[in-house]
């Protein structure tokens, strides 16, 4: 052959072999393609990871698996079991919960719980899942969604009972305690999984990652069941809680086809972590979600308005709620709302708190709420009490030390309900209606009890900490204007209240703070009627009060500690600004060991990130100055 045809020839089969590709090859992908081929799994994107793929495709059995699960699931369990590899126990987990899926079989979401078990928990001396190895997170999961779709059912009740099972894997021996499904002395019921749950509403959702199907559960009363001092005040809603399925040695069951298992039911406030194989495994929880789910068509957000304009409103015997039952050793935190407001305002604080596993190890939550369009002595007076019965019956021999270190936290109004805990008035506020001396005043026995209830205050022994945010020391300039004579005038007192108006008018007290004469007949009817007239706690808001000047006198007791946190709607410097409710000047005070201005930020700065992250320092703080008392014998 011409070298020249030669050479042509070689040249074009070269141009041809160029323009094919070769049977094995690479060509170049965004690398986000690849991140995503190697973490996706069957929870994420409905399909198998890759390790699990792998597994089918090395025996043959991926395709098959399309046409005939049950057949491929059966003969990679045979397979698996000769060896008993993890390999082979994580592929089953994936696989049995595809299958699941598709066909809604509860049966294979309990082997795939198994499986996953079986994976995460050896007992059999091989080596567990490292931690850096990735199937490690997903059989987790795995786990958990599993356990929740197997347990209960769309209605919210569990669907497996103890007993003896048959099912595809051999028998399943399960121990279900209905005992066990309790929260102090109520019934859990009503089981919503957190998985199913989309929050809104708050900045952020928290999970408390670990083993076990988080829920939200109901706790509700059991009829002619008594309930206890420690859980009578906790508000109803919804609990977080998780249920965990413990395998007595999985891996073992799964060879002889005879599994014993436990359903165990865990509450976030009592557990957090467990004992599995021998190791100390975390819980999973979810916080927001349970929180959400509670506050969802709540009346708690219709009351705000409500408990302004009736002053007999309360929902709530003494106004005292707990969000979990009291536990012996943990401080409490009481949160005190403000004006036309309600504890649902604290929502966005308290997801933040309990998200944080050292306070919520250390602290207990309370909430207070009241009409707040009532006086603010009265309102002051009911706290008091609340707060005083809860320390009286909670711990009547007084062993609890962390009972009294309490923390109270007040916003706006509750600021000042807060204040008037940690102080001691004397006869000042009485003075305020009377020159006569309180124990000189005509008054029926239970007048007297009452009136004196109401305007001398004592600091209680009980609180150590009050942290102040937006509270109008010095009244709020809102309290004097148009807005704030129009609200006071939608107030409507209490009937307990307006019956001892009139008594202490007709005895020549002028509520307003002005003596008068003794009044006689009808003609006095409408005086007495003015007289009586029962001020809104706006009124008491006014900068020119006698209230608030006489509470603005009166300082902090030296015992306790005090925080300021101060809105303004500007910048730097905070003076001569406000947060549209209450000026710099008036929300400042001189005891005050720490205060933050928040800047650019309005009255309601009790959800804002600076706040929460300023209550979070200073709880802290608190926690680590109570354990420095405790080593110190305080």
């Amino acid at each position: 052959m011409p070298t020249k045809r030669l050479t042509a020839l070689l040249a074009a089969l070269f141009l041809l072999g160029a323009g094919c590709s070769t049977p094995v090859g690479v060509r170049r992908v965004d690398e986000r393609s690849v991140h995503r081929t190697h973490t996706t799994n069957v929870l994420s994107a409905g399909e198998p990871s890759v390790p699990s793929r792998q597994v089918l495709l090395r025996l043959g059995l991926f395709e098959r698996f399309r046409s005939d699960p049950v057949s491929t699931l059966a003969e990679l369990h045979g397979r698996t079991l000769e060896k008993m590899n993890a390999d082979g126990l994580f592929a089953l987990a994936e696989y049995s919960f595809l299958h699941a899926r598709r066909t809604r079989g509860r049966a294979y979401f309990v082997a795939a719980s198994i499986y996953a078990y079986a994976f995460l928990f050896p007992e059999d001396g091989s080596p567990s899942p490292t931690s850096v190895d990735p199937r490690l997170r997903t059989a987790v999961d795995l786990y958990n969604r599993s356990v929740a779709l197997a347990l209960v059912s769309e209605d919210g009740e569990v669907a497996l009972r103890g007993g003896v099972f048959r099912f595809h894997l051999g028998t399943l021996d399960l121990d279900i305690d209905p005992a066990g499904f309790r929260w102090a002395d109520r019934r859990l019921t009503n089981f919503v999984s957190a998985a199913e749950l989309e929050v809104r509403g708050l900045r952020n959702r928290y999970r408390q990652v670990g083993i076990g199907a988080p829920f939200a559960a109901e706790a509700v009363e059991t009829e002619g069941q008594s309930i206890g001092p420690e859980s009578r005040r906790v508000v109803g809603g919804k609990i977080p809680v998780t249920f965990f399925i413990r395998y007595a040695d999985a891996r073992t069951g799964l060879r002889s086809g005879e599994l014993h298992a436990s359903v165990e039911l865990y509450s976030q406030d009592t557990t957090v972590e467990i004992e599995v194989a021998g190791a100390r495994v975390p819980l999973e929880y979810e916080t927001t979600s349970a929180l959400a789910l509670s506050l969802e068509g709540s009346r708690l957000w219709s009351f705000g308005i409500t408990g302004f304009r009736r002053g007999d409103a309360l929902p709530v015997e003494d106004g005292l709620m707990m969000m979990t039952p009291y536990v012996p050793g943990r401080i409490p935190v009481v949160f005190v709302h403000g004006t036309a407001s309600s504890p649902a305002r604290w929502a966005e604080l308290v997801n933040e708190l309990q998200s944080d596993s050292r306070l919520l190890a250390h602290y207990q939550l309370w909430l207070f709420i009241y009409t707040t369009g009532n006086p603010i002595l009265y309102s002051a007076r009911r706290l008091r009490q609340s707060l005083d019965y809860a320390v009286e019956e909670l711990d009547p021999e007084g062993h609890d030390a962390a009972l009294r270190r309490m923390v109270v936290i007040g916003h706006s109004q509750g600021g000042l309900l807060a204040k008037l805990q940690v102080i001691s008035s004397g006869d000042r506020f009485w003075h305020n209606v009377s020159e006569l001396p309180f124990e000189k005043f005509p008054m029926k026995p239970e007048t007297r009890e009452f009136v004196g209830e109401a305007v001398f205050f004592e600091r209680r022994p009980y609180i150590e900490r009050v942290i102040f945010i937006a509270t109008p020391h010095r009244g709020s300039f809102v309290a004097g204007n148009w807005l704030g004579r129009f609200a006071s005038n939608l107030f409507t007192a209490p009937q307990n209240l307006v019956g001892m108006g009139v008594e202490l008018a007709r005895s020549g007290i002028d509520l307003a703070g002005s003596g008068l004469e003794t009044l006689r007949g009808d003609e006095d009817a409408a005086l007495v009627r003015r007289m009586g007239r029962i001020p809104s706690s706006v009124e008491n808001m006014r900068p020119d009060h006698p209230f608030s000047l006489t509470l603005a006198s009166i300082p902090v007791d030296p015992g306790v500690i005090a925080h300021s946190i101060i809105p303004v709607r500007g910048g730097p410097p905070p003076a001569g600004q406000d947060d549209g409710v209450v000026t710099f000047e008036s929300a400042h005070i001189e005891e005050a060991k720490s205060e933050l201005v928040v800047f650019h930020d309005g009255h309601s700065t009790q959800s804002s990130p600076q706040t929460i992250e300023e209550v979070r320092r200073i709880l802290r703080e608190h926690l680590a100055e109570s354990e420095v008392a405790r080593r110190a014998g305080g």
